[in-house]
Order: C-alpha cells, then sequence, then structure tokens
C-alpha cells in the first residue's frame, strides 16, 4: 500500500479551506509548526481506509506528517515512531491545558466570519504511538480546540482528546488497537472518527486547533480534520439513553439534530461502520444497534451495568455529513426498555402511547389514560428493585421504583391477611439475593394511569399501574398534577379520593415483614 499523499507545502488558507465548509467566509489563517509537520492529505479513503475520517483534510502532526504512514512494506512497522520536528516547546497556555510541559505543538489559526450565531461542528480522528504503552502515563500528547478563546470539551469522559480518556478500557467503543498493524498507519491506536460541537457567533469568530506532545518530545502523535466538517448545515447533537439490564428501546437520535440543509437526514454509519435499514452493530461493549426503516434505532442492552458511547454518521444526501455521540446508561429499570403484556403481544413500555390497549389481569384489555416519565438520579430513596428472573413465578428480570408494587400470591397471606393475593411494595421484598436495590447513574421511570387501578403485566410479572394519591403532587411537576386532574376531575388530588379502590391489598412494611417471619417458621 503506498504511502498516504501529504502535501507539506500547504498553505493555511488552504488548509483552512479544506476543513470548512461553505456557510461562512474565511478571512484569514496562519499555520504555527515546522513544514514537515502539518498539510493536507487526499485518497484517504483508498490508501488508509478506516483510519481517516474523510478522503482528503488536514493533518497536524507532532511529527513529520508523511510518517502516519509508510512508504511501503507492512503498515505499522515500529511501535516508538518518533521524529522530532523542533515544534513549539512550552506554550504557557497549552501548558497549562495539559498540566505538564507541552513540545512539538502544531496549531492552526482561523478568522471566519458567519452571517449568524448557531452551532458549529468539527469532525476529527486522533492518533497516536502512546497507545498502548502510555494510556495512564504522564504522556498524554493531547488535542485542543478553542472558538473565541474558549476551549471545547469532548462530549465525552472527561472532556479530553488524549489516549487516558479514549483507550481499550475506557470509552473502549470509540478507539480502535492498531499494534497489530491491520490498517494503514503507522501509529499503535487511534479513536473512532468524533466531534466536537460548539456555539459561534454572528460576525467574526476565532478558531484555534491544537496538538502537542505532552512531558516529552517523542511518539508521535496525529490529527485528522475531516475535508468539509468544520460547518453550521449539519450539526448531530449528542444524545443520553438509559436502557434497562437486557432492555430494549428504540429511539430518535435524529430528532435534536440541527439540519439547516433543507434535505432529509439519513443514518449512513454506526462506530464508522456502513450501514442501512435493517443494519445491526453490536458494540465492543455487546449492545445491539439496529437501524430502523424510519431513521430511528432500536438498542439491546445486556445484563451489564455501564455506561457506553457510540458514535452516528448522519447525512442529507447532498454531501453534507455529521458524526454525533450516543451515551447510553445501561441500568435496571422499570423504565424505557421493560415490556408490558398488550394484544397484540409485549410492547416496549416506552412504545405505548395514550388510549393503546393493555392487557390486565381482572379487566381484559384496558385503554391507557395517561402517561408520565420521570428521570431521576438513581440514589438512596431512589434508586431502583431489580428482580430477578422467576423470583414470584414465571417472568424475566426486571426494575422497578422502590414503591412500585408487585402482587404477591402466598397462603400465609389468606392466613394473616384473609387475602391471597396482595400488593407489596418492591422496596419491602430486597433480600439482597434475588432481589435487590442498584444505586448509581440515572433512572428513568414510567407511569401507566387507566381508569381504575390495574394488575398488569411487566416481562410476565403480575404489577400495578400507576396509583394517583398524596404521593402525586410530591413526585411530579404541577403541569403534570393538573395534567392528571384535568383527566380525573372527581379526584382530589390531595388524598386520591374519587378515583376508585386499589386493585387489592397493600400491605405496609411491618405486615410484610410478619408476613415473611410466618412463612420461615
Amino acid at each position: 500500500m503506498p504511502r498516504l499523499p501529504v502535501n507539506t507545502n500547504a498553505s493555511a488558507i488552504e488548509m483552512a479551506e479544506t476543513i470548512f465548509g461553505d456557510d461562512v467566509t474565511i478571512l484569514n489563517a496562519s499555520i504555527n509548526v515546522q513544514n514537515s509537520s502539518s498539510g493536507i492529505y487526499t485518497n484517504g479513503d483508498t490508501i488508509s481506509p478506516g483510519v481517516t475520517p474523510s478522503d482528503e483534510g488536514v493533518i497536524l502532526s507532532t511529527g513529520r506528517a508523511t510518517n502516519f504512514t509508510n512508504s511501503n512494506g507492512a503498515f505499522n512497522q515500529r511501535t516508538n515512531r518518533s521524529s522530532n520536528t523542533n515544534g513549539e516547546d512550552d506554550n504557557p497556555e497549552f501548558n497549562a491545558l495539559a498540566g505538564a510541559r507541552t513540545f512539538d505543538a502544531s496549531y492552526l489559526d482561523v478568522s471566519f466570519e458567519a452571517s449568524e450565531a448557531g452551532q458549529m461542528t468539527m469532525q476529527f480522528v486522533f492518533a497516536s504511538e502512546e497507545y498502548p504503552e502510555f494510556t495512564n502515563s504522564v504522556y498524554q500528547d493531547f488535542v485542543a480546540v478553542s472558538i473565541n478563546g474558549s476551549y471545547v470539551p469532548l462530549a465525552i469522559g472527561d472532556g479530553d482528546v488524549d489516549p487516558r480518556n479514549i483507550n481499550a478500557g475506557t470509552n473502549e467503543s470509540l478507539f480502535v488497537n492498531n499494534t497489530g498493524g491491520i490498517y494503514n498507519t503507522e501509529m499503535d491506536g487511534f479513536t473512532q472518527t468524533m466531534t466536537l460541537t460548539f456555539n459561534i457567533n454572528e460576525g467574526v469568530n476565532d478558531l484555534r486547533i491544537v496538538i502537542a506532545d505532552v512531558s516529552d518530545n517523542r511518539y508521535d502523535s496525529s490529527l485528522l480534520i475531516a475535508g468539509g466538517s468544520v460547518q453550521t448545515s449539519l450539526v448531530a447533537n449528542t444524545d443520553t439513553i438509559n436502557l434497562g439490564l437486557n432492555g430494549t428501546r428504540t429511539v430518535n437520535i435524529l430528532a435534536n439534530d440541527v439540519n439547516n440543509t433543507g434535505n432529509s437526514l439519513t443514518i449512513t454509519h454506526i462506530l464508522g461502520q456502513p450501514v442501512s435499514a435493517g443494519s445491526t452493530v453490536t458494540l465492543p461493549s455487546g449492545q445491539q444497534i439496529t437501524v430502523n426503516g424510519n431513521g430511528t434505532l432500536t438498542l439491546v442492552g445486556d445484563n451489564d451495568t455501564e455506561v457506553v458511547n457510540f458514535t452516528y454518521t448522519v447525512d442529507d444526501g447532498n454531501g453534507t455529513t455529521d458524526v454525533g455521540f450516543v451515551t447510553v446508561n445501561q441500568a435496571p429499570c422499570f423504565t424505557a426498555g421493560t415490556f408490558i403484556r398488550t394484544p397484540n403481544g409485549e410492547v416496549p413500555v416506552e412504545c405505548l402511547e395514550i388510549g393503546d390497549l393493555v392487557e390486565t389481569l381482572d379487566n381484559g384489555p384496558q385503554p391507557i389514560r395517561w402517561i408520565g416519565r420521570r428521570e431521576v438520579p438513581a440514589e438512596g430513596k431512589l434508586a431502583p428493585i431489580h428482580i430477578a428472573a422467576n423470583t414470584f413465578g414465571e417472568h424475566r428480570a426486571l426494575a422497578l421504583s422502590p414503591l412500585h408494587r408487585v402482587l404477591v400470591q402466598d397462603a400465609w397471606a389468606e392466613l394473616l391477611f384473609g387475602e391471597e393475593q396482595v400488593l407489596v411494595a418492591a422496596r419491602d421484598l430486597v433480600n439482597d439475593t434475588t432481589v435487590t436495590r442498584v444505586s448509581g447513574g440515572t433512572v428513568e421511570y414510567v407511569h401507566i394511569l387507566f381508569d381504575e387501578h390495574q394488575i398488569v403485566f411487566s416481562e410476565k410479572l403480575a404489577t400495578e399501574s400507576f396509583l394517583p394519591g398524596p404521593q402525586t403532587k410530591a413526585s411530579f411537576e404541577p403541569e403534570i398534577v393538573e395534567e392528571i386532574a384535568s383527566i380525573f376531575p372527581e379526584m382530589d388530588m390531595h388524598t386520591g379520593t374519587g378515583y376508585g379502590p386499589m386493585a387489592r391489598r397493600g400491605l405496609r412494611a411491618y405486615e410484610v415483614a410478619a408476613l415473611s417471619n410466618w412463612a420461615a417458621e
């Protein structure tokens, strides 16, 4: 494979024109590097597929830009490529950003004019010889981008673009290990194509793009900026999704993207892999992402409590693209991803709508009158209760809010309380083995309300529907309380009277304890 062509004689203006879109006007540009450390690369898709963020773009390096690939022979022939170029050392601003001395800095400054304020984005790949040996060392070669004097954090992890934040153990989905020389670059590791998004002003703006060695001038690192990607027409904004353990959720990640192109958008890549409707990509962490025909994504989780990230590329069909981040908080919860039994089969709770029919234990299919959602920290009294599969009969694993009641059928209940079936709050069922409290991150609780209190089937387990009462005013914003009151005007929102009785007797905590003691004897 030939060497990636890099025109190291390109001027700063030529480099700026290569990476900027047509939606702003470039006023001037300057480059502060040794001549061999920057340039315009071409034929990236052919010569370094899977590495370069675009076919043409700009490369800034702490070494010689042409050493990004070899001229002949095997890929990645050395694990310690170093080419000290006598670039700028000890820039005080860069030292402060890195928290250490910096060396061989390369940076491009561009002044441009925008017709209006808005968001701007930049697609890039960070590649480094510091991988993998120095991932957690002091040698954190870094990339920094500032707009009008303010530096822009990456939307992932600790916000830094360096080996410590993106590697085989941290944000692993965004990292590519090249120590085996699979890809045509001399770099031992590199990131997926990522993005930085920032706000710009109407009028003149100043953009600075920096890469520098940290703590010494050895082991090269490079920044590759996609051609035409510094633009305002199409901005893929970051999405955060809460997903239950082994849960399924369908989401529209394009809903918050900025699209000034006038064209419809299509998702073309997930983590750099080409996709189309029906394609499924499995993340390194185990989650599966399927692209649907309507442009949504369906996520299928695994059984690990974790936070994972992936990227998607969106295209307007006319050559304008952007890359967006999706952060998935995977934790147990009676939330989006929990399947509810309906006459048409089991449906994820987040896909239910007002008016949809849900199967109930006592009254057959019943229409939903109201759906509520709230996201809270999964800590303390708000942490969800996870119930292992088949703990209370034949059902799948699920999680509930602490006060969400489960239908328990027990002969001792009939003896003690005169009812064989009782409702018990999930928190009162905790036994630290099959029923546990799980803390960490955030959780989104979903509530479905019917004309009467009902028993529904969540992951095949009989649980209660939402029962409005005194807790409603404390749990929801005033406008939500008003909404429920307008649906049920006969109900007293202070006491819950006027709505109807509980579907089964609800046990108090001390009654559950008594039931447990009798059953244990």
